[in-house]
């Protein structure tokens, strides 16, 4: 099983959401690993602010793109690429906005599907030829605990991260034969801005759930998250205890909804 340096070293990455949070903290390790990157967002000033915390390296490129605009993500992509060819695709790209099913508005169901999972599938259309091309590359889609649990609070958030999970999963299947591999990551509560801009909005129901749920902080999360694709893993799972409430939820759903439900009602 390769290392990170070792699978890394000399590879171009192009990685959505990377001004911040988990992409920026994957970008760091991927620059120290000797990695090329680009960064994707949609705010030429973030970009340009994460490209000057990560020291303006001539390995760092950026590319302003909204994932959810097809078009858009279709042509500018292909542009890109005939510049800077890519190894590895990393949808990182993601929006939450938790409440409950019947206060929540119909425009945020429909944002967190448009970005979270038509982004990542808009990315996967304009990158994955270029890969197969290659003969070969990696393709690591970044999801959810949400998505393979749905709680309190998360009907749209939680519908979106199981779509990608689900494409994910089939998608692994039909690239086997074109050595192009596919990933998808699971991270838990992870320390970063969109965390704490949801902190704001989620219900007491859905934060007694929570609990005392352990936060990991981004860079714990991408050096998991890259070791994972470095190792040729399909679903990664970040820190012990996510690995314990999914081995629950798959093996022992009925008590993960009863603690669940348990939780809530007490809230």
């Amino acid at each position: 099983m390769a290392s990170i340096e070792e699978y890394f070293k000399g590879k171009s990455v192009l990685l959505t959401g990377g001004s911040s949070g988990i992409g920026y903290a994957a970008a760091e390790r991927l620059l120290k690993a000797g990695a090329e990157v680009t960064l994707v967002a949609r705010r030429v000033s973030a970009l340009d602010e994460a490209k000057a915390k990560l020291g303006g390296s001539s390995r760092v490129h950026t590319l302003s793109l909204d994932v959810s605009r097809e078009d858009d993500v279709m042509e500018r992509v292909a542009a890109h690429l005939s510049a800077h060819p890519a190894d590895v695709l990393m949808n990182n790209a993601g929006v939450v906005m938790p409440g409950r099913f019947l206060e929540l508005e119909s425009k945020h169901f429909r944002e967190m599907m448009d970005i979270n999972y038509f982004g990542a599938v808009n990315m996967c259309r304009a990158v994955i030829p270029h890969l197969v091309a290659k003969g070969g590359g990696a393709v690591l889609n970044v999801s959810s605990m949400a998505g393979i649990i749905g709680i309190y609070g998360y009907t749209a958030y939680a519908a979106s991260k199981f779509a990608l999970y689900g494409f994910s999963e089939a998608l692994r299947g039909e690239m086997v034969p074109h050595n192009v591999a596919v990933s998808v990551c699971l991270p838990p509560d992870t320390d970063t801005p969109q965390l704490a801009f949801e902190n704001q909005y989620k219900p007491k129901e859905t934060k007694a759930i929570a609990g005392a749920v352990k936060t990991m902080s981004a860079a714990a999360v991408a050096e998991e998250m890259l070791a994972g694709v470095a190792g040729g893993s399909f679903t990664i799972i970040p820190g012990f205890d996510g690995r314990m409430t999914v081995a629950a939820q798959r093996w022992v759903p009925s008590v993960v909804r009863w603690y669940s439900d348990r939780a809530m009602r007490k809230a």
